[in-house]
C-alpha cells in the first residue's frame, strides 16, 4: 500500500482529499462520446433546415393562388378533376402549408389535445434526436433502435386514438383540409400555370 501512495503524495507530503480526486479530468472516451452526440444532433438539425429551406422555395405566391380573376365553375365532373390534379402539381406546397396551419388551429382550440401532442413531440425529440445513439434500459434489458421505434410508434397510436380525442380531432382538421384543397382545385382555372408534369411540344 505504501508503494502506492508515495508516487501520489511525494510533491505535497499528504494523501490527496477526495474532493479533489473528484475534480481530476475524466476517461477521453466520455468526452469523445459527448463530441460524437453534439455532431450527430447538429447534422440532424442543419437536414431539417435544409429540407425546409427547399421545400419552401417551392411555394408560389399567395396572390397567385388567391387570384379572384381565375375562378370559375367547372363544366364537367371531368374538367374538376383535371383541375385538381393540375392545381395539386403546381400548388403542392401551398396546400401543404394550408392543411397544416387548418390542424395547428383545430389543436389550438383544444388545450388537451395540444399538451398531448407536445407531450409526444418532446418524447419523440428525446428518444431520436436527444439521446440519439444512447442505450435506453427497460426492465433490466437494454433496447435497440428498432425496439424504440416500435415501442414509440404504440404508445403514440395508444394515446392518439384510444386514450384521447386527438386522433378524432386531427381527422376532422385533415378532412376539413382535403375539402378546402379540393374545393380550390376544382375552382381554380389552371389554364394559366405552369405544371412540371405538362408535356412541352416543339414545332419545327
Amino acid at each position: 500500500g505504501a508503494l502506492f501512495i508515495r508516487p501520489i503524495c511525494f510533491t505535497t507530503g499528504k494523501l490527496p482529499s477526495l474532493s479533489s480526486m473528484a475534480a481530476l479530468p475524466s476517461a477521453p472516451g466520455a468526452g469523445a462520446s459527448q463530441s460524437l452526440e453534439a455532431l450527430a444532433q447538429s447534422a440532424w438539425a442543419s437536414k431539417i433546415k435544409d429540407a425546409s429551406s427547399s421545400l419552401l422555395n417551392e411555394r408560389k405566391p399567395w396572390t397567385e393562388l388567391l387570384d379572384k380573376n381565375s375562378f370559375a365553375k367547372p363544366e364537367s365532373l371531368t374538367e374538376a378533376s383535371s383541375r385538381v390534379r393540375k392545381n395539386l402539381a403546381y400548388f403542392k406546397v401551398n396546400y401543404g402549408i394550408g392543411v397544416v396551419s387548418i390542424v395547428t388551429l383545430c389543436l389550438v382550440t383544444s388545450p388537451v389535445s395540444l399538451a398531448v401532442v407536445f407531450a409526444l413531440g418532446a418524447m419523440w425529440t428525446y428518444l431520436f434526436v436527444v439521446a440519439a445513439g444512447q442505450p435506453l434500459v427497460v426492465g433490466g434489458r437494454q433496447l435497440s433502435d428498432r425496439e424504440k421505434l416500435m415501442g414509440a410508434s404504440g404508445v403514440t397510436v395508444l394515446v392518439v386514438f384510444f386514450l384521447s380525442s386527438v386522433g378524432s380531432l386531427l381527422l376532422y382538421a385533415l378532412g376539413l383540409g382535403a375539402v378546402a384543397v379540393g374545393l380550390h382545385g376544382a375552382l381554380r382555372i389552371p389554364d394559366d400555370l405552369f405544371t412540371d408534369d405538362a408535356p412541352v411540344f416543339t414545332h419545327a
